[in-house]
């Protein structure tokens, strides 16, 4: 009886792992957030805003308390440069963002970039606009220089954007290299961490391509608008093989530093119907 009972416990044991097991493959393969994840997500961002602030009040008081032993002249002009540059950097991106006709055509949506991990610098980012803001899946989030990837994960206040040089198999982007009147189809195959520059694959040799043809979103099988800024072409090779061309992007945003963002909605008769929720 005793042998009995224990393996019934087994059992059960078994079937809770089988179980646990099924429901983290879903979750992977689901793009669509459920209620306790986007809970979590939320939180985990407001958690990084409530953290970060005091964190730069303490690091800013530091920073005072050590300038202050330093003439008050040198800290007056040392701090009237820092503002200056900074004004100037703000103006620049200011002026960037009133030409930006990209996204002109759409109501477009601004937000800030709130957390980062170091370990997917170059993958992720998560930004402070959420479902209640109008953010859907698949948006193509922007800033004033072009297209930075897009959105992936959406929560109540806060969504998660994959960017155009993570190297997964969604980063897969469809673009036109624009050589003239005519466009050439191509799709990203990864992102060169040494060159900072994507690569775009297995194009036809008989294809003409030069340094500096512009980059854009071609709007075919990704579900991006089309013609959204990505680049321009640095470099045209042939592949190991000598069978295709191999073309160098050099991306019109700094991924590296990204701080403020724009969304792009879409009208709802342009979206495909499974992408829409």
């Amino acid at each position: 009886m005793q042998k009995f009972f224990k393996n019934n416990k087994l059992i059960v044991v078994f079937c809770a792992i089988i179980v646990f097991i099924a429901l983290i493959g879903l979750s992977i393969r689901s793009q669509t957030q459920s209620p306790p994840e986007q809970y979590v997500g939320d939180s985990v961002s407001f958690g990084q805003r409530v953290i970060s602030y005091p964190v730069n009040f303490v690091t800013g008081a530091i920073n005072s308390i050590f300038s202050s032993s330093k003439t008050t002249d040198n800290k007056t002009i040392k701090e009237l440069e820092a503002k200056n540059e900074k004004l100037e950097a703000e103006n620049k991106d200011l002026k960037k963002e009133l030409h930006m006709s990209d996204v002109s055509k759409y109501d477009a949506i601004s937000g800030a970039v709130i957390a980062r991990n170091p370990d997917q610098w170059m993958n992720t980012v998560i930004i402070d606009k959420g479902k209640k803001a109008g953010v859907g899946n698949n948006m193509a989030v922007m800033t004033a220089d072009g297209l930075i990837g897009r959105v992936t994960k959406v929560n109540q206040f806060s969504s998660q954007v994959d960017l155009i040089s993570t190297n997964t198999r969604t980063g897969k982007l469809s673009v036109n290299i624009q050589h003239g009147s005519s466009n050439v189809f191509g799709l990203i195959d990864h992102f060169d961490k040494k060159s900072q520059e994507l690569i775009i694959s297995n194009i036809n040799n008989k294809e003409k391509i030069s340094k500096g043809d512009k980059v854009v979103t071609s709007g075919l099988a990704d579900q991006l608008p089309s013609d959204l800024y990505i680049g321009e072409v640095t470099k045209v090779e042939n592949d190991e093989y000598g069978l295709a061309k191999e073309v160098r992007v050099k991306t019109g945003a700094n991924l590296s530093q990204i701080n403020h963002v724009y969304i792009a909605k879409r009208d709802a008769k342009t979206v495909p119907e499974e992408s829409r929720e």
